[in-house]
C-alpha cells in the first residue's frame, strides 16, 4: 500500500481558499492536498475565487509530486482562479517550485515573502476583479 508523505490543511474564507503544506511530500501526498482543493473549487460551481498557499513549513517534493502539482495548476488556472500568492520563507523551494512547475508562470500568480503580503495582494486582486465585471454579486459572502 502506498504511502502518502506531507500534511496539508484547506479553509475557505468569503473567496480565498487558504492552503497549507508541510513537509516533504511524494505523489501521493500531493494527490491528497490537490483532490482536496479541487473538490473545493467544483463545490463552488464556477463561482470566482483567490487562492493562498503557505509554502513555509514545506519540506521539498518529489519529482512524481512535482509533475502531478504542474497537471493540478494547470487544471486551476483553467478554473475561474482570480489570482493564486505562494508564500515562500526559503528562498530556494520558490525557485525550485517555479522550475518544477511552469504554469505558476501565468500572470495570476505572485510569490510573496509573508502571508500578510498574500493576503494583501489577493484582496487587491479581488477587489480589481469585482470592479472589472461591475458587480459584486457574482462574489460569495461567507
Amino acid at each position: 500500500m502506498a504511502v502518502a508523505h506531507g500534511e496539508h490543511s484547506v479553509s475557505m474564507q468569503e473567496d480565498i481558499i487558504y492552503t497549507k503544506v508541510i513537509g516533504a511530500f511524494n505523489e501521493f501526498g500531493i494527490k491528497n492536498y490537490t483532490d482536496t482543493v479541487m473538490t473545493l473549487v467544483k463545490q463552488r460551481e464556477g463561482k470566482p475565487f483567490a487562492v493562498l498557499v503557505d509554502n513555509t513549513k514545506l519540506e521539498g517534493a518529489t519529482p512524481e509530486a512535482f509533475q502531478l502539482l504542474e497537471s493540478y495548476n494547470l487544471w486551476m488556472n483553467q478554473q475561474n482562479m482570480i489570482a493564486k500568492a505562494l508564500v515562500f520563507n526559503v528562498a530556494i523551494l520558490a525557485t525550485i517550485t517555479q522550475s518544477q512547475t511552469p504554469s505558476l508562470c501565468a500572470e495570476n500568480v505572485k510569490i510573496c515573502k509573508s502571508i500578510e503580503e498574500a493576503q494583501t495582494w489577493l484582496e487587491l486582486k479581488i477587489d480589481q476583479y469585482k470592479i472589472r465585471n461591475n458587480s459584486c454579486t457574482e462574489m460569495t459572502k461567507g
